[in-house]
């Protein structure tokens, strides 16, 4: 167990025999700060293999759409509308197709050292964090999760026109594993709609071990 495992397990311990026991917001806003860290919870390059299902609803809270993601890391992934539109990403090669299995047409890749763009995404999202609420332990569906809220937002990007985006987000993170199991979101905004739609997300996730994105020959 490294030592940021050490770490999140005495704070989930502590919380669950204290979860009536209000936190006070300067240790709320360290433990939230600390789920950004490298190799903590909300660390995409932490997370295993997995898939997960983003449930897309408008604001009168019906269901617009249905997105799928296929993630072995951050740099080997598919996602889209499985039978309609999906979209493959390796290293900075990206390809399209119907659906998970293809077939697939090259298009144009990205540019950059992408995993230094989501890390440097990663930290401006840990220095950003706003609005914080440190719930416990709470019930979903059956099980017991360690539950956060934050509002965050990217800092402009001057190399790409000052572009910016953000979010309120609600995680709920398995005590055991460490694993962010549900992710919502809503009040998004962004340098080129700054005010919200009322569109809300809701990421679950389901690791597995078997999961591989591999190059098309």
């Amino acid at each position: 167990m490294n030592g940021f495992s050490k770490l999140f397990h005495l704070l989930a311990s502590a919380l669950l025999i204290s979860a009536a026991a209000p936190v006070r917001a300067d240790d709320c806003l360290a433990e939230v700060q600390a789920l950004w860290a490298t190799g903590a919870p909300l660390d995409a390059y932490q997370r295993p293999p997995h898939r997960h299902v983003n449930t897309v609803r408008d604001a009168d809270g019906t269901v617009t759409q249905v997105y799928g993601s296929i993630i072995e890391t951050p740099l080997r992934t598919i996602a889209g509308v499985d039978g309609a539109n999906m979209t493959m990403a390796i290293d900075n090669d990206i390809w399209t197709g119907p659906g998970e299995n293809g077939p697939w047409t090259p298009q144009q890749g990205f540019t950059g050292d992408r995993r230094a763009q989501h890390e440097a995404d990663r930290q401006q999202r840990q220095a950003n964090v706003t609005d914080i609420t440190c719930h416990g332990t709470v019930e979903v569906d059956g099980a017991s999760y360690l539950s956060y809220s934050f509002t965050t937002k990217s800092d402009p990007n001057e190399e790409m026109g000052g572009i910016w985006y953000g979010s309120s987000d609600t995680v709920y993170i398995d005590p055991e594993t460490q694993r962010v199991m549900i992710w919502e979101m809503d009040s998004f905004v962004s340098s080129w709609a700054p005010d919200p739609n009322g569109e809300q997300h809701r990421v679950v996730y389901t690791y597995d071990p078997s999961v591989k994105v591999t190059r098309p020959e």
